[in-house]
């Protein structure tokens, strides 16, 4: 009657043979194994369904990451029972505008509480966008105008959104100039997900600096800008490049850089679906925008700049080995005479600069007599014999010997 006795019974015999000696234990037990097993299944597939994140179109889904009070529609940090904890790994956005959002405040208040409760100065913007709210939350990314910001407060019902302005971002980007009053809109997309779909480039929402639009023209059905943009973002912009305009991914046409004190300047052109779904269009000569270069340029020309001192170094030594050779076979060299290198120590990454402007060995013999490797013999062919010894009677071992002149 015991029930490990019944389920080790059962498991160390067939099925027929449990069923015969133990009918009814082996039915109350079937049962019970079974119940549970269909609970512990069941609430397994539910644990897992509320973890998942059940992701459309590779936006955060509202399921998962809508922010839904009952008691109203404004969802803030003060409401923290209306914030959803759920992480998201969206990062970074594609460059592919999905609509234009509209200013509506810009107000830059003293009495913004930080992290410790101290008070502190700071620039808020209220936003209205219809598409980039399907699916936010507190926290989520949002690109306007190109710039990657915090939603810090969503209204759902008034369609709007407020976020951050942190004084970097109005350092670098032309945001602080879009007061309501401009009635100017804005270029808006939410974060997708990594591995995606991706039909621009990779745009991380972080301007490098504003671009001042120089000429702009129609060429049939493209429109044509020309943006002056500073020298020492130039050497990032490359023809049929990527670069992100007020967020919107687009390719270099032409690029001409004079250096820090000439023109410098790139052009690009929007086909005419691409001129009805952003900003761009609406600007004139002498407005500004925001530009973020390829970030992967960065990336190459860091990891070429840890590359070059080593190959500089390594060519460094080469032409000191190359001259040195010269110099022994009696070929001319192009040091001096009168230089000297410590041919017999290596040279690090420091020593490289010393090393290229160091003087050349002496000349071990006379212009008129040449020194020619395979002319040259030992003094006493004898002394290669395999009985020699030395003067003290020692055995004479060859890996124990050096040279009297170590600059050989």
């Amino acid at each position: 009657n015991n029930p490990l006795k019944i389920s080790a019974r059962l498991e160390l015999t067939s099925p027929s043979l449990a069923r015969q000696n133990n009918n009814d234990h082996f039915i109350s037990f079937s049962f019970i194994y079974s119940a549970k097993m269909v609970s512990f299944i069941l609430g397994t597939s539910l644990l897992l369904s509320s973890l998942l994140p059940h992701s459309s179109h590779a936006f955060a889904p509202s399921s998962t990451h809508r922010v839904v009070g009952s008691s109203g529609p404004i969802i803030s940090p003060s409401s923290p029972s209306k914030i959803s904890t759920t992480t998201t790994r969206h990062n970074m956005f594609t460059g592919i505008i999905e609509e234009m959002g509209e200013v509506i405040s810009l107000e830059t208040r003293d009495d913004m509480t930080l992290w410790d409760g101290s008070k502190g100065k700071g620039t808020e913007m209220v936003l209205k966008g219809d598409i980039v709210l399907d699916g936010a939350y507190l926290g989520c990314s949002i690109s306007v105008n190109g710039v990657c910001l915090t939603a810090t407060e969503i209204d759902e019902d008034a369609k709007t959104f407020k976020v951050g302005l942190a004084p970097e971002t109005l350092r670098k980007t032309n945001l602080g100039t879009y007061v309501p009053e401009s009635q100017q809109l804005v270029n808006m997309e939410r974060a997708s997900e990594i591995g995606g779909r991706n039909s621009g480039h990779f745009v991380q929402g972080h301007v490098d600096n504003v671009g001042t639009i120089m000429d702009q023209w129609i060429d049939e059905n493209s429109l044509f800008f020309k943006i002056a943009f500073p020298y020492e973002f130039m050497r990032y912009v490359v023809p049929k490049g990527f670069i992100a305009i007020d967020g919107t991914s687009l390719t270099v046409c032409d690029v001409h850089s004079e250096g820090e004190d000439g023109e410098n300047w790139f052009t690009f052109m929007l086909v005419e679906y691409t001129q009805k779904k952003i900003i761009l269009p609406s600007k004139k000569v002498g407005d500004t925008v925001n530009v973020e270069v390829d970030v992967l340029g960065k990336y190459s020309e860091q990891a070429w700049e840890a590359f070059v001192p080593k190959m500089e170094a390594l060519e460094t030594k080469v032409k000191q080995l190359e001259a040195r050779l010269q110099e022994l076979e009696g070929g001319d060299s192009t040091a001096s005479s009168t230089d000297k290198v410590n041919y017999g120590e290596p040279i690090g990454l420091s020593d490289v600069a010393a090393a290229a402007t160091a003087p050349a060995p002496e000349q071990v013999k006379s212009d008129t007599e040449k020194w020619v490797r395979a002319e040259q013999t030992f003094i006493n062919a004898d002394d290669m014999r395999k009985d020699r010894k030395n003067t003290d009677g020692t055995e004479w071992v060859r890996t124990k010997q050096s040279f009297i002149d170590t600059q050989y």
